[in-house]
């Protein structure tokens, strides 16, 4: 019997603890494993992961680290740390293990660094490394997923015509995905284009209705076409599905109620908006008006 088969062996039933919740066992025989047999690097990710599934994340980060120490030019092992800590939310450690990987070498690697470079809104460099994976031109479900990134950064960014282009090559994998029919609403907003808006936007509504950002920009478009009733509708579904509300929503709530002469309801929001920030000169003017209008009605009623 050779050393790779009794290997295979002992992880086939380290597996089957793992399957029938013996953790203990699966870690001791791991552990046994990495003691006879410590070149198979596999074991170290097997029992990494098994810590993992059982939300004990730092004997795993120290198991992984200590065999990267080990063997600091194994790629295999590096790619596997970095989208170990990926997967737990750690970013910037992320970054610094992937970042000695050549993306020539590995092109997925590009595709991370730019994913965790999104994550902590450093946006230039998100671009300048999905920029990168996508010169590859990998025939992949990534490279679509690596544009749709790309037209949220360049949203982020106030590049709206690039946004546009990198958000059409999408179109094939992901055109009835909610997300990407909210950028091409948001895209449409920003470049004044708002009539182009409103398909994408109640698509976008439709497919994913528990999904607040939707109707805010759907609230935004339909006002800048003056369809108050919509827009009042649609930011009070924002409002409904959302703990903390901005000012400047209010605000706009209160001027679609303005423009369909439902002048109390205007006065009230405005009201909130300015509560919520004593500062929001829209909201001061809005509710000057507001009032003016219920002193006249006030006066010709009388």
């Amino acid at each position: 019997m050779n050393e790779k088969y009794q290997v295979d062996h002992k992880l086939k039933v380290a597996a089957d603890y793992e399957a029938q919740g013996k953790h203990l066992h699966a870690i001791q025989l791991y552990n046994a494993i990495m003691v006879d047999h410590p070149e198979f690097d596999e074991v170290y990710f097997y029992l990494a992961e098994l810590y993992e599934k059982m939300g004990n994340l730092e004997p795993a980060f120290n198991l992984l680290f200590s065999l990267l120490d080990k063997e600091p030019e194994n790629n295999e092992v590096r790619l596997f740390l970095g989208q170990f800590l990926l997967r737990n939310s750690k970013w910037d450690e992320a970054i610094e293990i992937l970042s000695l990987i050549l993306p020539e070498e590995n092109h997925i690697v590009a595709f991370f660094l730019g994913y965790s470079h999104f994550i902590l809104k450093e946006y230039e460099l998100a671009k300048i490394n999905f920029l990168t994976y996508v010169s590859f031109n990998e025939q992949t479900e990534l490279l679509h997923e690596a544009n749709l990134y790309l037209a949220k950064i360049e949203i982020e960014l106030g590049n709206f015509n690039s946004a546009l282009k990198y958000a059409k090559k999408t179109d094939l994998l992901y055109a009835n995905f909610w997300e990407l029919n909210l950028i091409y609403g948001i895209i449409y907003y920003n470049l004044g284009m708002y009539a182009h808006g409103i398909v994408p936007i109640e698509k976008a509504i439709r497919l994913n209705p528990k999904e607040p950002v939707s109707y805010e920009w759907g609230g935004k478009i339909h006002l800048k076409l003056g369809d108050y009733l919509k827009a009042e509708k649609l930011f009070l579904k924002y409002i409904e599905h959302m703990d903390n509300v901005s000012s400047d929503i209010y605000a706009k709530l209160g001027e679609a109620c303005l423009n369909a002469s439902k002048t109390k309801d205007a006065l009230t929001y405005f009201d909130v908006a300015l509560k919520l920030d004593p500062g929001n000169d829209f909201a001061k003017k809005g509710k000057e008006s507001a009032t003016l209008i219920l002193n006249k009605n006030k006066a010709s009623d009388g």
